[in-house]
């Protein structure tokens, strides 16, 4: 039996807590659909759950699937599973909680709660409570030091506001609405500072317990075994995943644990005679903060509430149905809540990361489905037709204006015009933009849209003395269109780069102070170098590719030679987890600081001696330690003792190899150089031996 059939075979034997006479009948086949052709697609989706929510109570959750492949064991109805982001809806009831106590005024700076939250910007002093939960703090983004690891750092809050002590805004306080963790992170800050406990303990009390939620959890410590659905990676087990920021994605909960939290929702926040929140508490929350801000292109799948993803969530927007959304995804697990209040209707869907599994589709069908078997809406929408707009001549000068470089917070694109009247939208890779959407043609409603492609559009907008590309398709369940700003133009500057911006153009970092169990060293690849590139549309400026997170940045150094600065005013998602590159001198060498990240340069790793062994002191502060190898016509056995962890890449820095106290680890004849990253004891030493 193939390991695909194997889940299915398990997933029809599923945990399902439901009522003796389900409501919902179609809704719930179709989210039983929706999980078998998930795990008919194999992957590293190989559990999932599901569950819909009344009013009144659970109306049927269903867990699918295999929490554990080894053991072939099914989720249950206790089985937890990472919600991630989800966990902001949580933040934001905890900060109502507080405003109704009188703890907490929404719009007051949060410096009058938390005097030790300090930023390397005067302007962070007008940071307010509500700015935490609707994205419109100015705050980069993510602090990634130690935010996803397998172990748990109940120290990472406090990390996070010593890395913002170093960073700047990149936007003034209120001006846009911009997707932001470490906003949600400082929620923490705040609980401790007005209730005097951890904002894990304060949930536990105030949320899980009230609500009966006996089986959500922060990993504070291992989960016992069984407890929780294994994550995996290109099919390997991966260890238990820690997501340290607690408010902005801590949560493990399960569908049926999530559904008195949903009915919170639904009945003004009043679950089993427990209130938790009042019902104008409730209302606050799902109004929508963006309005008003600078938000030149409103998305739907955006509009911020306090917490929420989006309050008019476009899918039930299409169908004439408020909607509140939010999704949640960390290095192993995503998931989604879509909350219809005023038909009393939510639905939960939460699972491993991978393949065919997308929470948010599956989210959008089943609820469309019940709104359809209820007669709430005529019928269950289908998708939208693939029609685009008559293509029309191009206005005189059009191409030539908007033709250029854009950026967002993790690519380069370019718009070229092409010699037919087209438009091509190319996407930076290694140094060389390469097509993403060709035969793009203008169209009479002034987008350029390709025939092959008819549902996904873009044009040119101007807006805060920007020019943007905006995007239109349908997305989704894709029943519905919707916009976003996805570029901001960029512009090279008159001004030369300095002497030592240019001494750096083709340099590379290494990331050093990364925790040693960080989930990021395994996921998107694990590369731990930070690389300086420019590129001759863009004189005066440089393009760092960050390590460990896949990101592409336009920065500008003209200001300092010190400092290039984080430069994209992008409101909605693509300006998230900006950074300003800061070079910080350490032992007489350049050392970059990227967000939270220190890097040492590469080109002074010590290359170790062959036919010897090594002791690499471990300095205080307990950062990696990089060394070399050179591999020649033979290969080159590498022998680690005394570590706490190491890691091993080959000249790309592709991982050769991983290990805890001691390992070995060969290098191929005519690989070049290898590099060692090495973790030890602070004050100790790591042996390492090579052959």
């Amino acid at each position: 039996m193939t390991r695909t059939l194997c889940l299915l075979a398990v997933a029809l034997l599923a945990s399902c807590s439901k009522s003796s006479a389900p409501a919902y009948p179609a809704a719930i086949q179709e989210a039983q659909d929706a999980a078998y052709e998930v795990l008919r697609q194999g992957g590293d989706a190989t559990s999932l759950g599901i569950g819909i929510v009344n009013r009144d109570g659970l109306v049927w959750a269903e867990s699918f699937g295999l929490a554990d492949v080894a053991a072939r064991s099914p989720p249950t109805a206790e089985t937890m599973f990472s919600i991630g982001s989800v966990s902001k809806v949580f933040a934001a009831v905890v900060v109502m909680q507080l405003v109704e106590q009188g703890l907490v005024n929404l719009d007051e700076p949060l410096v009058t709660y938390v005097p030790t939250f300090r930023m390397a910007d005067p302007r962070y002093v007008a940071i307010t409570v509500r700015m935490l939960l609707d994205h419109a703090s100015g705050i980069g983004g993510t602090v990634w030091r130690g935010s996803n690891t397998f172990s748990a750092d109940l120290q990472y809050i406090d990390e996070v506001l010593a890395a913002l002590a170093q960073q700047r805004l990149k936007a003034a306080p209120g001006y846009m609405s911009v997707y932001c963790n470490d906003g949600f992170t400082l929620v923490e800050a705040l609980v401790r500072a007005v209730t005097g406990l951890d904002y894990a303990d304060y949930v536990a009390r105030h949320i899980f317990q009230p609500l009966g939620m006996h089986h959500s959890a922060f990993a504070l410590a291992p989960f016992p075994s069984g407890t929780y659905a294994r994550g995996y990676r290109g099919g390997v087990l991966q260890p238990q995943e820690f997501t340290n920021e607690h408010a902005s994605g801590g949560v493990f909960s399960t569908p049926t644990d999530m559904a008195p939290f949903l009915r919170l929702f639904l009945n003004g926040g009043t679950v089993g005679g427990v209130r938790t929140l009042d019902g104008t508490s409730i209302e606050e929350m799902a109004v929508d903060q963006t309005t008003g801000s600078f938000n030149p292109v409103p998305s739907a799948s955006m509009a911020y509430g306090l917490g929420w993803d989006s309050v008019s969530e476009p899918a039930l927007r299409a169908v004439g149905v408020e909607g509140w959304a939010k999704s949640g995804g960390v290095m192993q697990y995503e998931a989604q809540v879509l909350v219809a209040p005023r038909e009393g209707l939510a639905v939960v869907v939460m699972g491993t990361k991978g393949g065919a599994y997308e929470p948010l589709v599956i989210a959008q069908r089943v609820m469309l489905r019940a709104l359809s078997e209820t007669g709430r809406i005529p019928s269950f929408p289908g998708p939208v037709p693939a029609w685009a707009a008559p293509e029309v001549p191009v206005p005189d000068g059009l191409l030539a204006a908007i033709a250029g470089v854009y950026a967002q917070y993790e690519r380069v694109t370019q718009l070229r015009p092409e010699p037919d009247g087209s438009l091509t939208q190319l996407v930076l890779r290694d140094g060389a933009f390469e097509p993403a959407l060709t035969g793009l043609r203008y169209r009479s409603d002034g987008g350029f849209t390709s025939s092959a492609n008819p549902l996904a559009s873009l044009s040119v907008v101007e807006a805060g003395g920007h020019r943007y590309v905006a995007g239109h398709g349908a997305t989704g369940s894709k029943t519905y269109v919707d916009q976003n700003l996805s570029d901001q133009r960029v512009s090279g500057s008159a001004t030369p780069l300095s002497r030592a911006w240019a001494g750096r153009i083709g340099r590379r970092w290494l990331v050093s102070n990364e925790l040693s169990d960080s989930a990021l060293l395994t996921a998107f690849g694990g590369n731990p170098v930070l690389s300086l590139a420019a590129m001759p549309e863009l004189p005066g400026l440089v393009i760092a590719t960050a390590a460990l997170v896949p990101t592409v940045q336009v920065l500008d150094p003209s200001a300092s030679d010190e400092t290039a600065r984080m430069m994209l005013v992008i409101p909605g998602n693509n300006s998230r987890d900006l950074n300003d590159l800061d070079v910080v001198v350490r032992g007489g060498e350049e050392w970059a600081r990227w967000g939270s990240y220190l890097h040492r340069p590469l080109e002074t790793v010590p290359v170790l001696p062959r036919g010897a062994t090594t002791a690499v002191p471990i300095g205080p502060e307990r950062y990696a330690e990089w060394r070399s190898v050179q591999a020649g016509a033979s290969a080159v056995s590498v022998s680690v003792s005394g570590a706490t962890a190491w890691r091993f890449y080959d000249a790309s820095f592709l991982p050769l190899g991983n290990g805890g106290a001691t390992g070995e680890v060969v290098l191929p004849a005519g690989a070049g150089l290898g590099h060692l990253m090495l973790y030890g004891t602070a004050g100790g030493s790591v042996g390492v031996a090579v052959e």
